[in-house]
């Protein structure tokens, strides 16, 4: 348990607990629970990675998506590696 990341996740409770419109946009339907945890698993990562403690938008949006149930699958994922789409005039190289 790092002292930072609870200092940091705590400015995030102090801060939606003040705007709480604001938490319900940003969170939907999740659980603030599970958002809050996701954030400071996210915060813990970022140290151990020799990185900036504080989630980058990418981050954040992500912790979004999970607690919504909302991330892509992994067949999702896989298919949007491939080098090619397919489109209504055929398959496109997308190099």
């Amino acid at each position: 348990m790092n002292i930072d990341v609870e200092i940091y996740v705590s400015q995030f409770k102090t801060f939606f607990k003040d705007n709480p419109d604001e938490f319900r946009g940003l969170i939907g339907q999740g659980d603030p629970d599970d958002f809050f945890f996701e954030v400071r698993q996210a915060a813990m990562d970022n140290i151990e990675n020799g990185e900036d403690m504080e989630l980058t938008r990418k981050q954040l949006i992500g912790v979004v998506l999970k607690i919504n149930h909302m991330s892509p699958s992994e067949e999702e994922v896989e298919k949007n590696l491939e080098p090619f789409m397919d489109h209504p005039m055929g398959k496109i190289w997308l190099n």
